[in-house]
């Protein structure tokens, strides 16, 4: 303990040693943290405690937030308020140009190929890497059926061909049946 004298008042700081053990692997990232930060071993070994734990206060999983920031960090998706999202399904709904749905399908398409080279190459990894966009909650319910709770209504028909172009993309074969609220994938054999 070390006791500091600022003025006429004192502060006591408390400081105590941490000893930990790292593989080489790990050595070089803090290696590597620690040049592109310019900071000290102590100084990102506690960056990143506040960061863990701050981290921890949101209850959010580490896969979670590994597939957001994926999604916005290349700028390639954006956040978008959910009152937003239901006012555009509002319009959708009503679209019947054909090239509307055309361009959604080319959509899911190029999403097939991208989603290939991310390793997202079956039912359940794409079906799980798409929900962290909001679109829907899975619910498993056992050999190869998943029930996709959607989160509005008016954006079935949207995820449907989205999904279905993805898979057919991949050469994945499943089908997509409606329910009301939900889709129903079956992971074909």
């Amino acid at each position: 303990m070390q006791n500091l004298i600022y003025g006429d008042s004192s502060v006591i700081v408390v400081t105590e040693r941490l000893s930990i053990s790292i593989d080489n692997k790990t050595k070089q990232k803090l290696d590597e943290m620690r040049r592109k930060k310019n900071k000290s071993s102590s100084e990102v070994v506690r960056d990143l405690i506040n960061f863990g734990y701050e981290l921890m206060k949101t209850d959010v999983d580490i896969e979670s937030i590994q597939v957001w920031v994926d999604y916005l960090a290349k700028r390639q998706h954006m956040i978008l308020d959910i009152e937003h999202w239901r006012v555009i399904f509002s319009e959708i709904e009503q679209i019947e140009d054909h090239n509307f749905w055309k361009h959604m399908e080319e959509i899911g398409s190029s999403h097939a190929f991208q989603y290939k080279m991310k390793g997202l190459d079956t039912v359940e990894k794409i079906l799980r890497y798409v929900e962290k966009a909001n679109w829907y909650e899975i619910k498993e319910e056992g050999n190869g059926v998943y029930t996709l709770i959607l989160n509005d209504l008016k954006i079935k028909k949207f995820v449907k061909i989205f999904l279905e172009k993805v898979f057919e993309g991949q050469g994945i074969n499943a089908r997509i049946a409606e329910g009301f609220g939900k889709l129903i994938v079956c992971k074909g054999d």
